[in-house]
């Protein structure tokens, strides 16, 4: 079986790419005003429709009030704004006022008064939106991710249609759940609304894949499902962008400690064809 899979992994590194990247930003972070909207009190309602292996997965919570938080790779915040502030203080290095001190606290790196990035109480120019003048570079990124849009999947052909029924016969949609459904927003069109994001947005144990990064309640192997909704827009996968090959990614979510291999062994005893019809799928999402 390891044969024929290294054999269609070789067969099918070109054919990968038969969906085309409409988007020139690959790696955006795409459908936030959905999934920002699942109710918090849920405990992810549809966490418990699938048998996930064994099921040693958990939510993260936030301290102060126990509700459940879903962004970033270890589903470590609560909201988009602090996601947002957390990648502008730890990737950027530019304090703001979700996350207001610099990162290194030696006095000798201390340059800019903090934060340096904050709400523009007299703006220089209103712009074509005065509310974006006054608002800080954190609410504004956090808008942006709350207003847009998820993809749209190509068409579905023979292919792809029975990529998604092996999808969901190895147990892939165990962690990948399909659907969840938002709670009650503020925000036109967001309310009670069923969507795919093929994530149950949980943290999940996956071996040696972990990035031995500790955050909140997860630890250095776990992972939240990375929602797969768009996938076929993308070029790089897994947290570190290691491989460009979707094969490659779903043979590295087996390793010792690993959650999914029993996935990864379902996976490896299908027929090539079962194999390039789930890739198809996966491609026109």
């Amino acid at each position: 079986m390891q044969h024929r899979s290294a054999r269609l992994r070789r067969a099918t590194h070109e054919q990968q790419r038969d969906f085309p990247h409409p988007d020139p930003d690959l790696r955006r972070r795409a459908g936030g005003k959905c999934f920002r909207r699942r109710p918090a009190g849920d405990a992810f309602g549809a966490v418990g429709s699938g048998d996930c292996l064994g099921d040693l997965r958990h939510v993260q919570s936030q301290r102060n009030d126990g509700t459940i938080t879903r962004f970033g790779w270890k589903a470590q915040n609560k909201s988009l704004l602090i996601f947002a502030g957390e990648a502008y203080n730890v990737e950027q290095g530019v304090t703001n006022e979700a996350f207001p001190n610099e990162r290194d606290d030696d006095p000798g790196c201390q340059f800019n008064g903090s934060p340096e990035d904050r709400t523009n109480l007299t703006p220089a120019a209103t712009g074509n939106s005065p509310a974006a003048a006054f608002s800080s570079d954190v609410v504004n990124f956090a808008a942006f991710m709350r207003l847009s849009d998820a993809s749209t999947p190509a068409p579905p052909t023979a292919s792809t249609t029975n990529g998604f029924r092996v999808f969901q016969n190895i147990g892939c949609q165990a962690c990948h759940i399909v659907n969840q459904t938002t709670a009650k927003s503020r925000f036109t069109g967001q309310s009670e609304v069923t969507f795919q994001p093929f994530s149950d947005f949980a943290l999940h144990a996956m071996g040696s894949l972990g990035d031995g990064i500790s955050q909140g309640n997860a630890s250095g192997r776990e992972f939240r499902s990375a929602p797969l909704w768009g996938v076929g827009q993308r070029i790089f996968f897994l947290h570190d962008g290691r491989t460009s090959n979707l094969i490659a990614a779903i043979e590295l979510h087996a390793s010792f400690g690993s959650e999914a291999n029993p996935v990864i062994r379902s996976f490896n005893a299908l027929s090539p064809a079962n194999q390039q019809d789930l890739i198809n799928f996966l491609r026109s999402l």
